[in-house]
């Protein structure tokens, strides 16, 4: 009886175990970081801004709040990474590495922690390709990454949330793949949520909020992408620019704050990326702590056509500037387990 009750109790452990990661919003990331020791002809003499590399080493922080699919990196146009090294090499080296000296004391602490995290470099980095627009995308057969969601698609019962954290070059091309084989059935397991790829009141205009950096990095893929939402082929989630001027706005400032994280080495990453204005700039980090629901902001604050007005905008930044202390305390406090 004792065993039967052993048994028992160890299945239902399982199942609830089970429960719980069948629940974590399932995450593919594409990202225009790089190895910022590149240089370039950006504001921070960088061939891509280090932003998303804070905003990276925050998601590895919480990263067992999510079931984390692939992570594409260096999805970008810049010209320079033509001849540079594979990016996904210099990724899983300096991220993979402080994730694996802290996984285990994050898993004793806190728990849910994927064992590893892979990243994989984009199939755009090194052709600096941009959408063109009337083409018809008959094969993946030269965009490695896309095919690569494609095939997850094909096999995943569950929605996959695409965290678009620069260019939407990428999921522009997926969905044109899709129309095109008529597998718009496909397209309904996908959220694109994106950081910054229109703004009434951020770079952009209330008569052209699409003049912002994000979507003349390949405007015809922008173009594409919000004429399909606005259609109803896609759900893609305009957040505008209530990342950076939300989260980090709101954030904590001063280096005494920011020293605290630098004893862990995934906190460090996260405090030196890119550490201006006396805090951290992890604007990207917006696209995942919507999908949380608990921290100010969610996808029900965000219209699923791709539209971003004024209103909605000023309220949702608003809502993380209010939240913006208790979202980085709490990568604050698991800096702090892990670095232990």
């Amino acid at each position: 009886m004792k065993r039967y009750n052993s048994l028992l109790i160890a299945f239902m452990l399982l199942a609830v175990q089970l429960s719980f990661a069948q629940s974590k919003p399932k995450v593919w990331i594409y990202t225009d970081m790089s190895d910022k020791s590149i240089p370039g002809k950006n504001h921070m003499n960088t061939v891509n801004d280090p932003d998303d590399i804070s905003a990276m080493a925050g998601y590895l922080l919480m990263a067992n709040e999510f079931n984390t699919l692939g992570i594409i990196v260096a999805s970008t146009h810049r010209n320079e990474h033509k001849t540079t090294a594979n990016q996904a090499d210099w990724a899983n080296n300096y991220f993979g590495k402080a994730y694996k000296q802290e996984v285990k004391k994050l898993n004793k602490q806190i728990g849910g922690y994927p064992r590893k995290i892979k990243f994989t470099e984009s199939c755009v980095k090194a052709t600096a390709e941009k959408y063109e627009t009337g083409k018809l995308y008959k094969s993946l057969t030269n965009y490695s990454t896309v095919q690569s969601l494609y095939n997850l698609l094909l096999k995943e019962k569950d929605t996959i949330n695409v965290l678009c954290w620069g260019t939407v070059t990428e999921p522009a091309i997926l969905v044109n793949y899709c129309i095109g084989l008529g597998r718009t059935d496909l397209l309904k397991k996908l959220k694109f949520i994106a950081h910054w790829t229109n703004s009434p009141l951020h770079q952009g205009t209330p008569e052209h909020p699409e003049h912002v950096a994000n979507c003349r990095e390949d405007a015809a893929a922008c173009a594409y992408m919000k004429e399909q939402a606005l259609n109803g082929v896609i759900q893609y989630y305009e957040l505008g620019a209530i990342g950076q001027h939300g989260i980090v706005s709101g954030a904590p400032k001063g280096e005494e704050y920011y020293y605290q994280f630098k004893p862990s080495a995934l906190g460090k990453i996260f405090a030196e990326g890119k550490y201006v204005q006396n805090s951290v700039d992890h604007s990207d980090a917006a696209t995942y702590w919507v999908l949380l629901q608990k921290w100010g902001v969610s996808l029900a604050d965000v219209k699923p056509d791709g539209t971003n007005t004024a209103e909605i905008e000023k309220a949702n930044e608003d809502k993380f500037k209010q939240w913006s202390k208790a979202i980085h305390d709490e990568l604050l406090r698991r800096s702090q387990f892990a670095g232990k």
